[in-house]
């Protein structure tokens, strides 16, 4: 049986919820600056208190909006990784990737954008170094496959370039149309892209 203060906790975290869609679907069709905080008050059914309550000001939404986007694609790309077979790990990881896309098309799109954006620029790097531990994660992963020799050596900077780079192009041509035949026949061939690259017994 819930609390009372269990009660209170889950309708804050519906209300921030709300709030943080409804920002979202308004950034992505009036733009940051023509959105104002009442647009997103009106939309996301909140009170003037409650908006404030959670979020000071405009530019404090879109930075959260970037971190749970890209907090989000962080935890489904490190469920890559439980496998000691490379060839199955580096399909996974194009995989998941791919997926996550597809699941949340407009986070993604925003969480692409908003690194370009003269609001979010400036917090962009920060956020992605603290965030971004799928990367750290994925070298070391990799390191006992580059030692015996199943993964072609490179410098540490080039392995998700050389992994994620093409998936990364499609998606943002993807996210035009986001038509789901598109994305499926992407698959198998982006994480081939991927195994030809990474792994000797294809480049060699």
């Amino acid at each position: 049986m819930m609390t009372g203060t269990s009660c209170r906790n889950v309708a804050t975290g519906v209300r921030r919820k709300a709030i943080l869609e409804a920002a979202l679907q308004l950034f992505l069709t009036k733009g940051f600056t023509d959105t104002t905080m009442e647009d997103i008050r009106q939309l996301s059914g909140a009170s003037t208190g409650s908006i404030y309550h959670h979020f000071e000001k405009k530019e404090n939404i879109a930075t959260e909006l970037y971190r749970e986007g890209r907090k989000d694609l962080n935890a489904t790309l490190l469920q890559s990784f439980n496998t000691n077979d490379p060839e199955e790990g580096l399909r996974t990881l194009v995989y998941n990737y791919l997926d996550w896309y597809e699941q949340s098309p407009d986070l993604g799109i925003y969480v692409i954008q908003a690194a370009n954006t003269e609001y979010l620029g400036r917090y962009v790097e920060e956020l992605r170094q603290s965030l971004d531990s799928s990367a750290q994660h994925f070298l070391r992963w990799l390191e006992p496959f580059i030692a015996n020799n199943t993964i072609v050596r490179y410098p540490d900077t080039l392995y998700i370039p050389l992994c994620l780079g093409p998936s990364r192009e499609f998606i943002r041509l993807w996210l035009r149309t986001r038509r789901p035949e598109q994305l499926q026949e992407a698959r198998t061939p982006l994480a081939e892209a991927a195994c030809q690259i990474l792994l000797t017994h294809y480049s060699r």
